[in-house]
């Protein structure tokens, strides 16, 4: 774990410090400049670009990490492992704008019905731009997480957009700039991201595209060629049954009004699960070497940790926003047209908590010789989900679209929960999952019914800082995760050594 831990906590510093920009974006830029609708489709645009470009990467995103230590070779510059991915996602994207100019006039007809047709019209169009710069972007930050670097490429992931699209909101509310520059200039951002990413491969010293096929022989041909198809349509189903989707179908079968409110809820649910992602991207080459290497006890010491540590940093999180979610639509500007995102907030965060309990179950299984499932598991959760949605939608609205998330993610979870036993013998629980359930609840109840200070942004610090307090130090006192009273005492000697040193 000690790597995990190295690029855990540099990650998080990287991620929270992204997090606080993000939540200064979502809670105060984005609601004061940009009407619901404007905020819509900014979201909309970018969330088809990201589903798209799976398709763009035709399966190669699982080959990424799954056979590099395979093609792993310094001396002979990994065999051509990135020209291979670079030749299959160039081909995916040529295929793509093939696809985008073929069905342009269908797409230009359907929004022409929709609700401010004028703002879907104007920006689809950049749909293929996002799609292919997020695609290569997305290629080479998977690749350097093969070098257990994921930090450099993920501050550019996290303060590049952070910083640079609420600059453009605020030029473009100060009549600076038109409307249609923030996509512009979004798309100058997304390059910038993406020229990172290989600047940081080539400093690393693996930025090698020389074509070499030696190894690829039938055998392994065939073998990539099966994993990546399992990958790519398991890929798909994945992106339709999470929440690309739900924007997705609030977009198309709502209004971009409704999407904008529902954007700014999800983005606040969504830091309850950063800390699953930064994890994820640390542990999946270490589970792909150890499965290479047969190593069962060490994957299964790892779903315990991950399972125990997400879970702890989840439950405060979750916690910390829900105490205060009504302070926070207070001191949102026009917090009242948002506030109907309240309750999708609290449905989304419990989802993010039932999947961050579960541990990396995903990639125990994509790594494994048990792949298949990965691909029938993703189907079934994609078909609910997409019915769920259908259902839940008319009845209940944006809290309908949440409840499918939660219904789609526990039964997805469940359903992995039950493969990895039956097949693996692992499961991720402890006698200490159940202690930070309880004590996660101690602290919520100890700080919920303190009394209003009379100014939201007092309520916030002291109902979000006590839960803090209490909820650590109990997990301190009662020793619950060896890896976070570590990491709190050594936060501590720090801070007492640069008092000292003062």
């Amino acid at each position: 774990m000690g790597v995990v831990k190295r690029q855990g906590i540099k990650q998080s510093i990287v991620t929270y410090i992204g997090v606080v920009l993000g939540m200064v974006n979502v809670l105060f830029i984005y609601p004061a400049f940009l009407r619901e609708a404007e905020i819509g489709i900014i979201n909309y645009v970018r969330e088809i670009a990201a589903m798209l470009s799976l398709f763009v990467f035709l399966g190669s995103t699982e080959l990424i990490i799954r056979f590099f230590p395979y093609f792993r070779d310094d001396e002979k510059k990994h065999n051509g492992f990135l020209f291979l991915l670079l030749a299959i996602t160039g081909t995916g994207c040529l295929l793509l704008l093939a696809a985008f100019l073929i069905f342009k006039e269908q797409f230009y007809t359907y929004f022409s019905d929709k609700e401010d047709p004028g703002l879907y019209l104007q920006f689809i169009a950049f749909i293929p731009a996002f799609t292919v710069l997020i695609s290569f972007g997305n290629l080479f930050l998977l690749y350097a997480s093969n070098f257990q670097r994921i930090v450099i490429p993920a501050a550019f992931n996290e303060f590049l957009p952070k910083i640079g699209l609420p600059l453009l909101v605020i030029a473009y509310f100060l009549k600076l700039i038109p409307f249609n520059l923030i996509f512009w200039g979004s798309l100058a951002i997304y390059a910038a991201m993406m020229i990172g990413q290989i600047w940081y491969v080539r400093h690393l010293g693996h930025f090698h595209i020389r074509p070499d096929f030696t190894l690829l022989k039938k055998p392994m041909v065939k073998e990539m060629a099966h994993y990546s198809l399992y990958g790519f349509v398991g890929g798909i189903g994945s992106r339709f049954s999470s929440e690309f989707v739900n924007i997705f179908m609030v977009g198309t079968l709502s209004t971009l009004t409704n999407t904008g409110i529902y954007a700014i809820a999800y983005f606040i649910s969504n830091v309850v699960d950063v800390p699953k992602k930064a994890i994820s991207r640390i542990v999946s080459p270490l589970l792909a070497d150890k499965w290479k290497e047969g190593k069962l006890g060490e994957i299964a010491e790892l779903y315990h940790k991950t399972s125990l540590n997400q879970l702890i940093v989840g439950l405060w999180l979750f916690l910390a926003i829900w105490v205060s979610i009504d302070q926070l639509f207070e001191i949102m500007p026009n917090g009242e047209s948002f506030i109907s995102g309240k309750y999708v907030v609290f449905i989304l965060g419990l989802a993010r908590i039932v999947d961050m309990v579960t541990g990396t179950n995903s990639e125990i299984i994509s790594f494994s010789k048990y792949y298949r499932y990965n691909f029938f598991l993703i189907l079934f959760m994609a078909v609910i989900h997409i019915t769920a949605n259908l259902l839940l939608i008319k009845q209940f609205g944006l809290v309908g679209v949440a409840m499918a998330t939660l219904i789609s993610l526990t039964l997805f979870n469940l359903a992995k929960l039950i493969l990895i036993q039956w097949k693996m013998g692992m499961q991720p629980f402890t006698r200490q999952t159940a202690v930070t359930f309880l004590l996660a609840g101690v602290a919520f109840g100890a700080v919920y019914f303190i009394p209003s200070a009379g100014s939201p942004f007092f309520d916030v610090a002291i109902r979000s800082g006590g839960l803090t307090l209490v909820f650590f130090a109990l997990i301190w006192y009662f020793k619950v995760s060896p890896d976070v009273n570590s990491l709190m005492e050594k936060g501590w000697a720090a801070a007492r050594h640069f008092r000292k040193r003062r």
